[in-house]
Parts: C-alpha cells; sequence; structure tokens
C-alpha cells in the first residue's frame, strides 16, 4: 500500500475540503459514536488488554469526538489521535476536552511511536489493502501489545416493516465499493489478512447488535441513514435516485412500528512479542 491510497482524492467520500462533505461526516461520526458506545464499552470494560494498556493511537481518527469519549471513560491512559483530513484534525483539536489527548494530521505511515493500544473503528471497510495497514499497524504497536479493529457487520442489518428502496440503494453503494477493492465484509478480510502475517494473532471477536428499540436510536439511525445517503450523493460515486431513497426512508421512520437493527464487529488481534 502506497500513501496515496489514503488519500481523498482516491476516495472520494473523504474529500472534506469540500464543505458539505465535512459537515456530513463530523454529523455521521457523533451519531455513530451516540448509538453504539455504551454497547461497545463490554469490549474494553472486558479486555485485559486494554485494560493495562498506558498509550493508545487511534488510526482514522476523524473528528476525535469518539477517542474523546472513550478518553473520558479511561483516563488513566495518554491518548494520541491521527487522520489524513485537515478539517477533522482542526475539529479534533478545537474540542479535545482532557489533557490526556492529542491530536496530529497524517497517515498511519506518518506515526513513528509506537503505544500500547491501537484503535481502528470504522476504517478498514473504506481501505483496499488491509495486509499492509495491519503491517504497519504491528510497527506502531509494542511488541505484547493489542489493536482492536471496530467496524460494520452488514449481517445484522435488519428493516422492519421491509424497505426495498433503501436495500437496493445500500447494495449498489456496498457493490461499488466491492469493485474498488473496499469490500464491506471487514471480519472477512482480516482473517484472511491474518492467516499469512507473522506480527498478529487473533484475539477475542465480539459481534454487537444495535436496534432501535433502545430509547433514541430510531431517531439516530433515521438521521445517520439519510446522512449516508446525503454523502454519495455529494461525492459523485454513481448516479442514484437519491431523492426516492430518501423519501422512502423517511416515510418509513414515521411508522409506529418502525424497526431497525444495525451489526458492529469488534476484532481483537494481539501483537506478537
Amino acid at each position: 500500500m502506497t500513501e496515496k491510497n489514503l488519500n481523498s482524492d482516491t476516495v472520494p467520500m473523504f474529500g472534506t475540503e469540500k464543505l458539505s462533505i465535512a459537515q456530513i461526516w463530523d454529523q455521521m461520526q457523533r451519531l455513530q459514536t451516540d448509538f453504539a458506545l455504551a454497547q461497545e464499552l463490554t469490549y474494553y470494560y472486558t479486555s485485559a488488554q486494554w485494560l493495562k494498556a498506558k498509550t493508545v493511537l487511534d488510526l482514522g481518527t476523524g473528528n476525535g469526538y469518539y477517542l474523546s469519549k472513550i478518553a473520558q471513560r479511561f483516563p488513566d491512559k495518554v491518548y494520541h489521535g491521527v487522520d489524513i483530513s485537515p478539517e477533522f484534525i482542526d475539529i479534533a483539536l478545537r474540542e479535545a476536552a482532557t489533557a490526556n489527548i492529542s491530536f496530529a494530521l497524517g497517515s498511519l505511515f506518518d506515526v513513528t511511536e509506537p503505544s500500547d493500544f491501537v484503535l481502528m473503528r470504522l476504517v478498514l471497510q473504506h481501505m483496499d489493502d488491509i495486509p499492509a495497514i495491519l503491517d504497519q499497524a504491528a510497527r506502531l504497536t509494542n511488541p505484547g501489545g493489542s489493536a482492536l479493529i471496530i467496524d460494520a457487520y452488514d449481517p445484522f442489518r435488519f428493516f422492519h416493516p421491509e424497505l426495498p428502496e433503501f436495500m437496493e440503494f445500500f447494495s449498489t453503494y456496498a457493490e461499488h465499493e466491492r469493485m474498488a477493492g473496499r469490500d464491506r465484509r471487514v471480519a472477512y478480510r482480516v482473517e484472511q489478512a491474518l492467516a499469512s502475517n507473522p506480527f498478529w494473532r487473533p484475539g477475542s471477536t465480539l459481534q454487537l447488535l444495535i436496534p432501535s428499540t433502545i430509547e433514541g436510536n430510531l431517531n439516530l439511525f433515521a438521521k445517520t441513514y439519510t446522512l449516508l445517503a446525503d454523502l454519495v450523493e455529494q461525492s459523485g460515486k454513481f448516479q442514484y435516485n437519491f431523492r426516492a431513497v430518501k423519501d422512502a426512508w423517511r416515510r418509513w421512520t414515521e411508522r409506529t412500528d418502525a424497526y431497525t437493527q444495525v451489526g458492529l464487529i469488534l476484532i481483537g488481534i494481539d501483537r506478537i512479542c
């Protein structure tokens, strides 16, 4: 993998120099944290590797909102987040709430100081060369340390009543990403990469089903999916009837019997000494 693979000109959805895209991503990162963090904490509180870590590196930290929430929960660690988007890093630096957290502009190839624990949350689904990323992440993880990959687990995605308009749009989006080498089946891709990687061994894995029945989640999901359609439209990734998708989604969220759920998979990997 070259550094170009991580640049926004390669993945137009990350062209955050465009104000509308930066604003959409900023909102989405906050929403994705707000509806998932409470359940993700299960992994953190039960991970001996996490609890003993003193330094944490967040690769692809985005606007820093997620890392700041984690730092508030676990104040005994020192946190550093990096991202290639200057717009995101500006937000992260402006909003950093604790003294034990720092942010810097750059890619994972710009980081030189290793940490005890490396986070990669909702990052690998956007990358085309997971083996190279895991190799570099190993260089940034102290021997005996660990990394946590958090990403989408699409088999858990479900709508009741059925929502064919949105599912067709999402399938089109996922196929477009797959054809560009960015297969959303991150768990499968990581498993394949680990099979020949000399630096990592598999750790614990946790699948999370996050339902809209948790108070407030249906509203958070409604905003997130609307923003996803806006993001794909703004990025110009492909032509689609986005208005029809958003109209169908709006009508569905107004139903009194609306239920949906999303899935996340948390994959722990341990750095071989």
